[in-house]
Formats: C-alpha cells, sequence, structure tokens
C-alpha cells in the first residue's frame, strides 16, 4: 500500500464536489482539491475552516485498485473484520496526519471514528456488498450520522463520518 499526502489545498465552503477523491477529470472544481489518480483515499473536510486535506492511500493501477476494493469486498460478510480493516487503514491516515498537522484534534478524532466504526459495522458491510455489486445510487445512513452510499456517476464508495466541526471521509473506486 502507498501512502501519500497531497498538497494542502484551500476551498472555499468544501463540499463533498469541491473536495474530493472521485471526481470526473473531465470537470475539475474552479476551487476546492480533487485527486484524479487515486483509487482511495480519505479526506478531511473542515467546515468552519473552509478546508479540507485529501490522503491518498492508492494510487491508481490494476495493483492498487485490486489490492483496496479486494481485501474490502473479501470482508463484506464479515462486519467486525471489515471494520478492522478499516480501522488500520485509519490508523494509517492519521500517522500521516499527525506528521503533516493540521487544525482537527487527532486524539478526538480516533476516538469518534474508531466508535463509530464499530457501531456502523452492518451498514459498511452493506455498502461494500453494494460497491461489489455495482449498485450506484445507493445510499444508506446510520448511527452517530454517519452516511454510506455508491455514488450514482462515478460508483465510487463513499463512507462519511461526522466528527465535531468536521468530516472524515473514506472513498474506494470499484474494481476494475
Amino acid at each position: 500500500m502507498l501512502i501519500g499526502h497531497s498538497v494542502d489545498a484551500g476551498a472555499e465552503n468544501p463540499t463533498r464536489e469541491k473536495c474530493t477523491c472521485n471526481l470526473d477529470p473531465d470537470d475539475p472544481p474552479a476551487d476546492g482539491a480533487w485527486v484524479k489518480n487515486a483509487t482511495a483515499c480519505w479526506s478531511t473536510e473542515v467546515k468552519d475552516l473552509n478546508w479540507c486535506d485529501i490522503v491518498v492511500e492508492s494510487l491508481q493501477g490494476s495493483q492498487a485498485t485490486q489490492t483496496t476494493s479486494m481485501e474490502l469486498f473479501g470482508n463484506a460478510s464479515n462486519p467486525p473484520v471489515l471494520v478492522d480493516v478499516l480501522h488500520s487503514r485509519f490508523d494509517k491516515f492519521l500517522q500521516v496526519s499527525a506528521v503533516e498537522g493540521g487544525p482537527v484534534d487527532l486524539k478526538q478524532l480516533a476516538d469518534i471514528v474508531t466508535s463509530r466504526l464499530k457501531e456502523n459495522a452492518a451498514l459498511i458491510a452493506n455498502c461494500v456488498t453494494a460497491l461489489a455489486d455495482r449498485k450506484r445510487g445507493f445510499v444508506q445512513d446510520g448511527d452517530g450520522g454517519v452516511v454510506c452510499r455508491v455514488s450514482e456517476v462515478s460508483g465510487w464508495l463513499r463512507l462519511e463520518i461526522p466528527v465535531e466541526g468536521a468530516r472524515i471521509v473514506y472513498m474506494v473506486a470499484p474494481a476494475a
């Protein structure tokens, strides 16, 4: 797995459309941040600061796409293991964030995300199954404001976890 940190990019009113890993490359935003060569990434969107940060987990390529999505698909029927997979990826995201810094309290972030992943294990399994089955437009709301969806346009999985004043988002491309 390759973990890299993208260039910090300020964004006016960061939204899903302006601060993303899975934007249509033919329609880049006028402002915000996007990663055009990733198959998986984490994003932190801080509402009050009009700020977002994207940490690339996997760059584009058949090996990266297969590794990221297949690891998730292989554990969709076992929600506790699936949560462990996501948690280990989240821990790597925190390690990068700790080095780079940012306006979010990482200790608080870790506690909230860990809790929300566990309490939404069934939702996450449903969403990963929808991704594997290529069910574009799938959306399911969970506990604590967590939302998991498979994009109607791109087919990407998007797991949104709200934390105080921010939203942590995990995005994964469908397998090739």
